[in-house]
């Protein structure tokens, strides 16, 4: 491959390797930088990545020496380090050693621009007599790229006219009011979806690299036709090159333009339209967003879509509490001192969560998309409406609406280690419109009641991370401004939202105070729930739910606020929760204030198992603030918690010096590594 390489010193090899089909090209580059190189080879380099990296996958690999680079927050202090950072961060280029490779430096780097290309990097010992460090990994490309056969609903060529036209056709109120909830629901959603299949036509879903250009338009499109044709005059000789370069910088003017206004439209619809925003951006830092192959706990990679899904399922449901008996309302206290009450659903109310739909948002497995539904908002909002109150005054709920397709989210760590991915519930649109309406009366009466502790601020009224932060570290630094020792617990529950037992839950719900049919309605609707993953194009069969509440569910994040709510019964210390992410602090000057705060510990550790939930201890942490500090260990059950320097607490770090430099680095970092720098 012919490069930039001045009197042939740079010491770099690069091969490119065929893309097959749509595939791009990869790129894979070794290089050796002597440790006094000087500027110009610098750039020159850095002037062969540029290049390599235009429109191709590139992983490159080598002894870099740049000692003095902290990849951890990507920063430098030698003008050198800093233009090559700049040179990475202009390709999207990722540094994916975490280690030393020798002595206590990161010498040694592989970079790439597609962050899902290399999986891990791992240690291996050294090489011969080198005082370098073997590194070990695996560049991760499907040999193949699959033509999806995904087909989407065409909304462009919809005929939503005729659609409420067939509808309003239905005598919808006499029929249902002699349907019961279940039969009631699959008349509405079968009626739904086969106008849906006579008014809008599907077509296959276009791969990224096919499609057009948000900001190309019709008037674009003819000024590159002008540009190339132009071009070819000029080759020709039918024109000067002044008069190709004139036509060729207008179009390259207008196209800057475009892009521009394309992005400042994008950031001003965010609010509306985050999936297209955070699309822009995936495509810009050229990450792929598919799972690639996962490890069993035999071992053995699953490769196959199915098989990544099933295997994520199967892992997902072993974390789940053991199944309770089916929950029955008299069952759990239920009492003549908990009154029924008569809900009254309005088509107002209806029509208007239809038609504050999110139309970008996925739909269910029931298959009703939130477009469809927010179209139809005047024409089915009566008969939602009748099957609402009657599913909530009966407390039946149909199938459906106990049904979710899960997403994997990845979060951090190994991406073929299946622990390291959170299950997002995608669940029925219309099932979610009922859940906001009873959230709104359980949250009434959450805080006419003053039920859910001041120590809460998740998915809490006026609350949020902030509020978190700024109320917990407040108390900390006037503890430490006075001259006191002040020990910090972050503990880290397993799985919390899974894990939830559903019996437990239903008898907090009655202690708090809630009506009957309110319960009967929720205890019915967290009941032999299922769900199945959806991994690329395939999903897996489906599984029971035996706990937790659905992540991704309208009810889920107010469920788990009344279920933690009684973690704070019986402390002494301070304690701070945003959902299941806690704190708990307090003085630590004598063996007294210590033992407070080791008792408080214990209590926390009784009420998990008493729960039937999980501290993970290896990820309980203690920060010890304040000069005079003792450093005292501290346990939960048998096990030692581990002491730290710096913990990241609701994405902020904190050190034990109460210093912010290392967030503000991190801060920078993440700018560095989304691309959004420039």
């Amino acid at each position: 491959m012919q490069d930039c390489n001045p009197g042939n010193q740079l010491e770099s090899i690069w091969i490119r390797i065929k893309g097959t089909g749509t595939q791009k090209d990869l790129v894979v580059g070794v290089y050796y930088r002597p440790p006094s190189q000087d500027e110009g080879l610098d750039e020159a380099f850095c002037q062969q990545l540029t290049k390599q990296a235009q429109r191709r996958d590139i992983v490159v690999m080598g002894d870099f020496n740049y000692p003095d680079i902290c990849w951890k927050t990507n920063s430098a202090k030698s003008t050198k380090s800093n233009k090559f950072l700049t040179c990475l961060a202009d390709n999207f280029m990722v540094q994916k050693v975490e280690e030393a490779t020798r002595g206590s430096a990161t010498l040694d780097l592989i970079l790439t621009n597609v962050e899902d290309l290399i999986n891990t990097v791992e240690v291996v010992g050294s090489l011969g007599a080198s005082d370098h460090v073997l590194l070990q990994f695996a560049i991760q490309r499907n040999a193949e790229t699959k033509t999806s056969q995904t087909r989407i609903l065409d909304f462009k060529r919809a005929d939503f006219q005729k659609m409420k036209e067939l509808l309003s056709a239905i005598p919808w109120t006499p029929i249902l009011k002699n349907k019961g909830v279940k039969d009631g629901w699959e008349f509405f959603k079968s009626e739904i979806l086969k106008a849906q299949m006579q008014t809008v036509p599907t077509k296959k879903k276009n791969k990224t690299s096919a499609k057009k250009p948000e900001w190309m338009s019709k008037e674009l499109l003819t000024e590159l036709k002008l540009k190339s044709d132009m071009h070819k005059k000029w080759k020709r000789g039918e024109i000067t090159k002044e008069e190709f370069k004139r036509i060729a910088n207008t179009c390259r003017e207008k196209v800057r333009k475009a892009k521009a206004q394309n992005e400042l439209r994008l950031a001003r619809d965010i609010k509306n339209n985050k999936k297209g925003f955070f699309a822009y951006v995936g495509r810009k830092r050229k990450k792929k967003e598919a799972i690639g192959p996962l490890q069993g706990e035999d071992g053995v990679m699953a490769t196959g879509d199915r098989e990544k899904a099933e295997l994520l399922n199967a892992f997902f449901a072993s974390v789940f509490s053991e199944k309770e008996s089916h929950l029955q309302p008299q069952q759990h206290g239920m009492d003549e001192g908990l009154g029924e009450i008569q809900p009254q659903i309005g088509k107002q109310v209806v029509q208007e969560h239809l038609a504050s739909l999110n139309e970008f948002k996925s739909p269910g497995p029931d298959q009703l998309h939130p477009r469809v539904l927010k179209e139809l908002a005047e024409v089915i909002s009566e008969p939602l409406a009748i099957i609402f109150e009657s599913s909530w005054r009966t407390g039946e709920v149909p199938a459906d609406w106990r049904r979710a397709n899960v997403v994997p989210i990845f979060k951090k760590g190994k991406k073929n280690d299946p622990n390291n991915y959170r299950p997002v519930s995608l669940t029925s649109i219309p099932g979610k419109i009922l859940e906001k309406i009873i959230k709104e009366v359980v949250c009434e009466h959450l805080e006419t009641n003053a039920v859910i502790a001041n120590s809460q601020h998740g998915f809490t009224k006026n609350k949020s991370c902030q509020t978190n932060l700024i109320s917990f570290f407040d108390r900390v630094t006037s503890w430490v401004d006075t001259g006191n020792a002040v020990d910090v617990a972050y503990l880290d529950f397993s799985k919390a939202f899974d894990k939830v037992p559903h019996d437990l839950l239903a008898n907090k719900l009655v202690k708090c105070g809630l009506d009957k049919t309110t319960v009967r309605w929720i205890c019915n609707w967290l009941s032999e729930r299922t769900q199945r993953v959806l991994t690329n194009a395939s999903s897996s069969s489906w599984k029971e739910v035996t706990s937790g509440v659905p992540q991704g569910s309208v009810l889920g994040p107010v469920l788990f606020n009344i279920f933690i709510n009684d973690l704070d019964e019986g402390l002494e210390g301070t304690i701070i929760k945003f959902a299941d992410d806690t704190k708990l602090g307090g003085i630590a000057n004598t063996p007294e204030d210590r033992s407070r705060i080791q008792n408080d510990l214990e209590r926390l550790e009784r009420w998990a198992k008493t729960n039937k939930m999980k501290f993970n201890r290896d990820k309980c942490k203690i920060l010890h603030f304040g000069r005079k500090n003792g450093n005292q260990r501290y346990r939960m059950g048998d096990a030692w918690l581990d002491s730290s320097v710096c913990e990241k607490d609701l994405g902020v770090l904190v050190d034990n010096k109460l210093n912010m430099s290392q967030q503000c680095d991190a801060a920078a970092k993440s700018q560095w590594d989304s691309g959004l720098h420039q």
